[in-house]
């Protein structure tokens, strides 16, 4: 019976051994994992900006893909366009001084012209009067109804070896030159456009110095308006 007791006494004691064995593997088991993995869960949220980069957003304009665009031109009357082909062309008196510079500055020895039934149809007609080498030139600003009626009239009336075609936009200008009669005659007229200015002096000399120095035409791509880089 003593032997019994001893063997029962032995294997209850290897039990706990090998539990104690088994608690203390765990315990140095779960202390490395605690000790390896963070404090805290990582931050998955999304960022926020830093304050510079915060007040650049908030200051930002918001873009409206329906806001018209910005114009980028201005119409001969004045009015701001995005597009010159949008400008309806130069009108009346008013349309006359924005085409010809010189009828604007010129104004006060201008009066308006009775119109000429052997002449070619005008709109409205303007004459000015000037000095030119010391004798008297006149200045005539014309709208005209139709340009390839007055350009045929020109070339029927002045000659074909009369004409002289300037290159340019829209088709440029042309020039007719009389010096044969009396009073010599210089006219120019848009190629597209119902604009005809004319001068008449006694001699051509006089005639072509009043040309070169009083009379000034807008160049044709500006007799719509003129773009915002160049206004």
């Amino acid at each position: 019976m003593a032997e019994v007791g001893t063997r029962s006494r032995w294997r209850d004691t290897v039990i706990v051994g090998a539990l104690a064995l088994l608690l203390a593997a765990g315990l140095v088991y779960y202390g490395h994992r605690m000790t390896d993995e963070p404090t805290t869960a990582p931050d998955k949220s999304t960022p926020t900006p830093a304050p510079h980069a915060q007040a650049q957003l908030d200051s930002a304009p918001p873009t409206d893909p329906a806001a018209p665009a910005p114009p980028t031109g201005t119409c001969w009357d004045g009015r701001p366009t995005t597009a010159l082909s949008l400008c309806g062309l130069p009108d009346g008196p008013r349309g006359l001084t924005w085409v010809f510079p010189s009828f604007a500055k010129d104004r006060p020895y201008c009066h308006r012209a009775e119109p000429k039934p052997e002449s070619y149809p005008v709109v409205e007609s303007f004459e000015c009067f000037q000095r030119s080498l010391g004798q008297p030139v006149t200045i005539t600003y014309d709208q005209i109804e139709d340009v390839d009626r007055v350009e045929t009239w020109l070339l029927q009336r002045l000659g074909p070896q009369s004409m002289r075609e300037v290159p340019g936009a829209h088709g440029g200008r042309c020039i007719f030159r009389d010096g044969r009669s009396r009073p010599a005659r210089i006219t120019g007229m848009y190629e597209r456009f119902p604009y005809v200015v004319s001068v008449y002096a006694v001699s051509p000399q006089a005639a072509a110095h009043a040309w070169r120095q009083i009379v000034r035409q807008r160049p044709p791509q500006f007799v719509r308006g003129v773009p915002a880089n160049a206004a």
